[in-house]
């Protein structure tokens, strides 16, 4: 399994567009929380959560480090389709999870936190890919 930042297809395949308009009908996000998109291709469902930002840095290096450490049995794009295949409770570990693929890209957790704090992000789950990427503006 590969993570893209933002792949071609997946620019082209999901609709930013009509994100930024479902997006401004919502309430502003609150402070110390962030917003995620989270589109899965399969399924053709869309969800969007807030979540706090601290638990969520919580979350992400701890699923960094169980990848470190040998203790994930599976890819970060594996188990977010597991996570989506369970249901809409298991949607926080999706966006701890799609954190964990933003920092196998970019590499420094505060480097992720900056990003993630600074727009929506969308965790985009194709068939053969998962890209996490910004909503674009």
């Amino acid at each position: 399994m590969e993570f893209k930042a933002a792949s071609v297809k997946a620019q082209a395949m999901f609709d930013d567009a009509a994100a930024r308009r479902y997006l401004a009908g919502l309430a502003p996000v609150a402070r110390g929380s962030v917003r995620w998109l989270i589109y899965d291709e399969t399924r053709h469902w869309v969800s969007v959560v807030d979540g706090e930002i601290a638990p969520l840095r919580d979350d992400c290096a701890h699923a960094v480090n169980a990848m470190r450490m040998g203790d994930a049995s599976a890819s970060f794009g594996d188990a977010i389709r597991e996570f989506l295949a369970a249901g809409t409770d298991c949607t926080p570990q999706v966006v701890a999870l799609s954190c964990a693929v933003l920092m196998q890209t970019i590499g420094d957790l505060d480097a992720v936190f900056a990003q993630i704090q600074s727009c929506v992000m969308a965790t985009l789950v194709y068939a053969e890919d998962v890209v996490v990427r910004p909503v674009a503006p």
